[in-house]
């Protein structure tokens, strides 16, 4: 210490103490602590030399030293608020955060307006995860100091964690009018418009925050978590490799990559990045729970299950494992537990939309619909604009027969922004506006089913003088046409017309305002080939009661869950005297032919059947040689009703919308019987009732 000696020879102890404080501002700690030190040899009890060391040692990271300095001041004067206040960043610093606080209130009791003390016990609140309190603590800190953008920006934070997004988009707004080029605050902007569903916004506030950061891996990644909200997954995948680039330890990047991977329909892809994850970090929940969603898209649920287990073993406070949980436990047929974990993953995120959107779907499925309404309402409540709990709830107003309340929610969850239509340019949506003489184009994009269904709907467009272009599956196209003639059918990559109006099938009942009461019921309303008719009338002979039967969708989406019967579950049909059972089934489920119950056969058309480029050609014909139609809830169904068959239909207990509720007969196709399960998973009580029904037939 002589040099330090040397050079305030003859200075006293207040000019020495004065030097030290200047060599603080200057960034001088080392030589300042010195200082400090020599001085307290001389006298250890002095006030203010020990508040100044308290402080030093906190500026050059000796958090330790700082809390035992500071709180030595402490006991020398009680009654000066900054050192209560700096002993509080100490004891935040070593992670003693309720101690921290206490100390920054005392601070506050001895000098109420003091704003920084109010915004670092937010900061203490905040760690200790109480964000209600945090909340408060910002709150008055930028009361006190409007211009304190690091209040503004953490009470943003927390507003975002707690699910107030709106509140939490107006604190990083208030941010940025202080500090437009605010970083932190443009990034966290953006996942306040991402929370919000809102990709656009969000995209424009990473990108500005790029601009000014470029270097950024985390705003890359949430850019890249933007571009995914957007479906731009090819986009989605540059951002988040440009983060793992920028950082190669980047766990969560991995994570991200491996999402939109998994929605691009590459789950080997999405997995390799998990396993990359737990190579940077073997212990990373966060890896887990995405291996999870990938396992659990490719259904393999018990295996998720796992992950999710495993995640949240390694994180207990992991809410959106939670909520992953409760969804593969829902897949497993488990209500009881993913009910309970919905609630797990509630009561760590309060406003936890996806949860409590997640919940409704369970309490749907199991014939509590009134809570479905209120779990539906909360997420809408918590997320505004949230489109996939619109959409949810629609359904859930459709099953029970609200169609114009329904429809009006299935409007506002179709994310019209982002040209979901499949022409090029910017065609306006048709809302009912009148047609004559104009050009519009139809498409539908939820499967053959939905196509099949809604297109009855192609008749009323014609019927109002428009020219009419549809744009779908070319394989429907020659089933289709015999709706309406005037109809042209286009394939995506075939368009090159301008268009005045464009309209999804789906949208059609709303426009036309349909309701029970007012479907277009008229059958049928397509039609088969004479001669093909003619050609399966004469395979199927006579001296028989046929009935074709149609058994599983694709076991390869999770809609069809609870949807698919064991074909072994025709058996008590096949029993009947007279009846002939004649598979309809195509592609999936043929195996279950080789494994009859003894006493059951069911002829096979054979490989060729339906083997051409036009889907349901022979199926169409060989349905009107049929006496009856028996099947489950699949695109045969609705090509049965469309073509006026006899048809049964068996339902899983709580059935997709369009089915309704405990009723025998659909508003959608007259020609149609329905027969549900009374309780989930019993197809036996269902066939034996449909064979019951049926001996009265053939007799």
């Amino acid at each position: 210490m002589q040099h330090i000696r040397d050079g305030v020879s003859g200075m006293s102890d207040p000019q020495q103490f004065e030097l030290a404080q200047t060599l603080m501002r200057r960034g001088e700690y080392v030589r300042a602590e010195e200082l400090c030190r020599s001085l307290l040899r001389v006298k250890a009890d002095d006030f203010g030399v020990c508040h100044l060391l308290g402080v030093l040692l906190l500026l050059r990271g000796d958090s330790m030293g700082a809390e035992r300095q500071l709180a030595h001041a402490i006991i020398l004067d009680s009654s000066i608020p900054a050192v209560y206040y700096n002993h509080g960043n100490a004891l935040s610093a070593i992670g003693r955060c309720t101690d921290a606080i206490a100390s920054y209130n005392r601070a506050i009791a001895l000098k109420p307006d003091m704003a920084a003390a109010f915004c670092n016990r937010g900061n203490a609140q905040s760690r200790l995860g109480l964000l209600d309190e945090a909340v408060i603590s910002y709150r008055s800190a930028v009361s006190l100091r409007n211009d304190l953008v690091e209040a503004h920006n953490n009470l943003g934070s927390v507003l975002l964690a707690l699910g107030r997004n709106e509140e939490a988009l107006g604190s990083f707004n208030a941010v940025l009018d202080i500090k437009p080029s605010h970083v932190g605050a443009l990034n966290n902007r953006g996942n306040s418009f991402l929370a919000l569903d809102q990709p656009n916004k969000a995209l424009a506030s990473y990108d500005r925050a790029l601009t000014i950061e470029s270097g950024s891996a985390e705003i890359n990644n949430n850019r890249g978590m933007a571009l995914q909200a957007l479906g731009l997954l090819d986009e989605a995948i540059v951002s988040h490799s440009r983060a793992i680039e920028l950082m190669p330890g980047f766990v969560k990047a991995y994570c991200d990559r491996s999402n939109a991977r998994r929605r691009m329909g590459r789950p080997d892809l999405a997995i390799e990045d998990c396993e990359r994850a737990f190579a940077l970090r073997p212990d990373s929940a966060e890896a887990f729970n995405a291996r999870g969603i990938s396992l659990h898209d490719m259904l393999m649920f018990e295996r998720a299950l796992d992950d999710y287990d495993y995640a949240i073993k390694l994180m207990p406070l992991f809410a959106e494992a939670h909520n992953n949980r409760g969804n593969v436990l829902h897949d497993l047929g488990r209500s009881d537990e993913a009910l309970e974990s919905m609630r797990t993953a509630l009561a760590l995120k309060p406003r936890y939309a996806e949860a409590m959107n997640n919940m409704g779907m369970i309490f749907q499925d199991t014939r509590r619909f009134k809570e479905a309404l209120s779990a539906y309402d909360a997420a809408l409540e918590f997320k505004s604009g949230y489109k996939e709990a619109y959409k949810r709830r629609a359904t859930l107003k459709l099953l029970q027969g609200q169609f114009h309340e329904g429809w009006k929610d299935y409007a506002v969850s179709m994310d019209r922004g982002r040209g979901v239509a499949p022409s090029s340019g910017d065609v306006p949506f048709w809302s009912g506006e009148s047609l004559r003489g104009k050009s519009i184009l139809l498409y539908e994009r939820n499967g053959y089913g939905d196509t099949i269904q809604f297109f009855r709907y192609a008749r009323e467009i014609v019927a109002l003088g428009a020219k009419v272009t549809f744009v779908g599956a070319p394989r429907l196209v020659h089933l289709l046409a015999t709706c309406a003639p005037q109809v042209r059918f286009l394939d995506a990559a075939d368009i090159a017309d301008e268009f005045d109006c464009q309209c999804d099938l789906w949208s059609l009942p709303r426009i036309f305002s349909s309701d029970l009461q007012s479907i277009p019921a008229e059958v049928p309303y397509l039609a088969a080939n004479p001669q093909e008719v003619e050609f399966w009338r004469e395979w199927l002979g006579t001296g028989y009661f046929n009935i074709g039967i149609s058994w599983q969708g694709n076991p390869q989406r999770k809609i069809d869950s609870g949807r698919s019967i064991p074909l072994s579950a025709f058996a008590p049909l096949a029993r009947t005297p007279g009846v002939r059972l004649i598979s309809l089934q195509r592609n999936f489920g043929l195996d279950q032919l080789d494994c009859l119950p003894e006493g059951m056969s069911v002829v096979d058309p054979g490989s060729t059947f339906d083997s051409g480029p036009d889907a349901f050609r022979d199926t169409a014909a060989l349905m009107m040689g049929l006496d009856l139609v028996v099947t489950s809830d699949t695109a045969t169904a609705h090509l049965a009703g469309a073509l006026a068959r006899p048809t049964w239909v068996a339902l899983k207990s709580v059935p997709e919308w369009r089915w309704l509720l405990d009723r025998p007969d659909s508003p959608w196709y007259p020609t149609m019987r329905i027969f549900r399960q009374k309780s989930k998973g019993n197809w036996p009580e269902v066939f034996e009732a449909m064979a019951t029904r049926l001996a009265t037939r053939v007799a």
